[in-house]
């Protein structure tokens, strides 16, 4: 399940870039869901907050040059992945 889910990180990511102007060629899935599905994140009265920390998180990831090394998405995708484990607690 972790793999999966750093998967749809990464996708997050990727879409952040396009968004600054960087094509990668994929289209939206509406990743958070699925990762926050998939992570046992439901609670709806934090749902608000889960998603702010999501895209506060995506959005750091914008300042990293990823095209050097896949391995580098991978890292900050893990990193994600960590501090929402911690969202729950």
């Amino acid at each position: 399940m972790k793999n999966e889910v750093l998967l749809l990180i990464e996708d997050s990511i990727v879409n952040a870039l396009e968004g600054i102007g960087i094509d990668a060629s994929l289209y939206n899935l509406n990743c958070p869901a699925v990762v926050f599905d998939l992570l046992g994140l439901g609670s709806e009265e934090r749902k608000d907050e889960l998603y702010e920390l999501f895209f506060e998180l995506i959005r750091e990831g914008e300042e990293i040059d990823f095209s050097d090394s896949r391995e580098e998405l991978r890292i900050f995708a893990e990193k994600v992945y960590f501090r929402l484990l911690d969202f729950q607690f």
